[in-house]
């Protein structure tokens, strides 16, 4: 492919899909979207997960990349990079958001561990972006202006340079929320002190469908996912927000639980639950009886009094399910009395079937973003991923796909420098890892936008 015949074939996409952009450490379906003439997609034939009705058709007036208008009858439920899980509305007509805090190990305020700003709730304003190649796009893309917490208190910082943005899809929020500064100063002689680090916006992806019956879910899965670590798990560490990532196969099974071929899974500790409240699943150590499972391993408090949480999210786009895995951190730490409870590895996991795929299944244009905190459009064709800034169509990098699979599901890549990784597909989604094997590994999912 010519640069130029490159560069109108992500022109091309960017205009049917830049509204379902996915957060950095999270996952999405978007497959089954027609292109803009508004006709049905031929949706998920190669997948076998078509509804037995046939395709479905994109909602919305022609050319429509994100509902007409929203407001706080629609929620989108998810999670943040940060291990947070949270709830997304909007009110397009006031161009006002609310953002549910309902669990996080983000810090109401730098210099502390906890109280965190979980059950906080942030409302502001938005603006439409206006640099992006069409007035459709720009009208699906949001940025956050303003935050004020329900408590007065909570931290939720926006760099009004860079401020967090929220890609609008039919089904489907991403992009970035408010962030945070994390520091601490430590115990007796700075044991345990965490250098003041900010984050400008945490990566988020929601849903505005969610599936509650595990039993759905149960499966054979293919699991990527990419974590951080601020104590860097251990309570005289050098190193602080010490990434890890995980690439494994696991079945979750009907009633929650997990199994592996190794006996380990990372994915679940005790069994899955629904959370009554907000439609999510809870594994959790209440009980004091099982840890829930870190990708690192070590931590200050790495044994069964540790409180660190799973929660998923199980995303429904369109006939396909996009299970999305949330690491809630837990860090509890004070002199009188003595505390120290800290297993604070924090962040985002995708699963996908474990099901063998073939070249030119998964071809096509998507937009997604990572844990690098750039968006990125990339076009899949074939055994080649093209990747680019959607935003000024500069190319930015590629990789080479390897079909071989001796995981069913689990396809190779290798990028322009030589760095190995790993794609996973669940429907018309895509997730990748690379860098596994280095200190900076990078996590990034992909919704399709072209076909």
């Amino acid at each position: 492919m010519t640069m130029s015949k490159h560069r109108r074939s992500i022109l091309f996409l960017t205009g049917v899909g830049l509204a379902a952009t996915l957060a950095a450490c999270g996952g999405g379906g978007g497959g089954e979207e027609s292109t803009r003439t508004g006709t049905q997609a031929p949706q998920c034939a190669d997948t076998g997960t078509c509804p037995a009705q046939g395709p479905v058709t994109v909602g919305g007036p022609p050319g429509s990349l994100c509902p007409a208008a929203l407001d706080y009858g629609t929620t989108f439920t998810g999670g943040s990079g940060a291990g947070e899980l949270v709830k997304l509305r909007f009110d397009t007509a006031a161009r006002t958001y609310q953002l549910e805090i309902i669990e996080s190990p983000v810090p109401k305020q730098p210099g502390s561990v906890s109280p965190t700003r979980a059950g906080v709730t942030f409302t502001g304003t938005f603006a439409n972006l206006t640099t992006l190649p069409t007035a459709e796009q720009n009208r699906c893309a949001i940025a956050l202006q303003t935050a004020t917490p329900s408590d007065g208190v909570s931290q939720a910082g926006i760099d009004s340079a860079r401020p967090p943005v929220i890609f609008l899809g039919n089904g489907v929020a991403g992009g970035g929320i408010p962030g945070a500064t994390i520091s601490y100063g430590g115990l007796l002689l700075g044991q345990g002190a965490i250098p003041s680090t900010t984050f400008p916006f945490y990566p988020v992806l929601a849903f505005a469908e969610t599936e509650t019956d595990f039993a759905k879910v149960a499966g054979s899965y293919n699991v990527l996912g990419y974590h951080q670590v601020p104590s860097g798990g251990s309570i005289t560490s050098q190193s602080h927000f010490t990434p890890a990532a995980a690439q494994t196969t696991e079945t979750l099974n009907a009633d929650g639980s997990c199994t592996a071929a190794n006996g380990s899974c990372v994915s679940t500790g005790n069994n899955w639950k629904l959370r009554s409240a907000d439609g999510a699943f809870e594994s959790s150590n209440a009980d004091g009886s099982r840890r829930y499972p870190s990708f690192q391993g070590a931590a200050i408090t790495a044994n069964n009094s540790s409180r660190a949480k799973g929660l998923m999210v199980v995303g429904k786009l369109k006939g396909a399910l996009v299970p999305l895995l949330i690491r809630t951190g837990y860090a509890e730490l004070s002199l009188l009395p003595l505390v120290i409870n800290v297993d604070d590895e924090s962040g985002l996991a995708m699963l996908a079937p474990a099901t063998r795929l073939a070249q030119g299944q998964i071809d096509g244009g998507y937009i997604g973003s990572g844990s690098d905190f750039v968006y990125t459009a990339s076009l899949i064709k074939a055994a080649r991923a093209d990747l680019l800034d959607p935003m000024t169509m500069a190319q930015t990098g590629g990789f080479q796909l390897d079909f071989t699979q001796n995981a069913a599901g689990m396809v190779g890549t290798t990028d322009n420098s030589g760095t190995t990784g790993a794609l996973i597909a669940s429907g018309r989604v895509f997730s990748h890892l690379a860098g596994t094997g280095g200190s900076s590994p990078t996590f990034r999912v992909g919704v399709l936008a072209n076909p």
